[in-house]
């Protein structure tokens, strides 16, 4: 069981603040998840590998393939045809000044 002077240090570490009521429950709370530490300090898990994650362990990978990834004439396709052939060139979008 935990004494009042660790409850106390505690509830000042952790900036927590309890009523006199709320301290006994607080207290037979913490006191419960400390047996449950205790129990399982006292488990043999020599011959438990550890836990790396709870979700399946495969990778799921696709197959690595290239491909043209060239989009740029769909990209200028609404191009204004004034500007579409000097844009195509340079490959930039051409848009008029509008900070002055």
């Amino acid at each position: 069981m935990i004494n009042d002077d660790e409850l106390k240090k505690l509830q000042k570490l952790s900036k927590l603040s309890f009523q006199p009521e709320e301290l006994k429950t607080f207290s037979a709370k913490l006191a419960g998840v400390l047996d449950m530490i205790d129990e399982m300090q006292e488990l043999d898990i020599s011959g438990v590998k550890p836990l790396r994650s709870v979700l399946d362990g495969s990778q799921r990978f696709r197959e690595d393939k290239i491909e043209n990834s060239d989009i740029s004439e769909d990209l200028f396709k609404n191009t204004p045809e004034e500007i579409a052939e000097f844009a195509k060139e340079i490959k930039c979008f051409v848009v008029p000044k509008v900070i002055e």
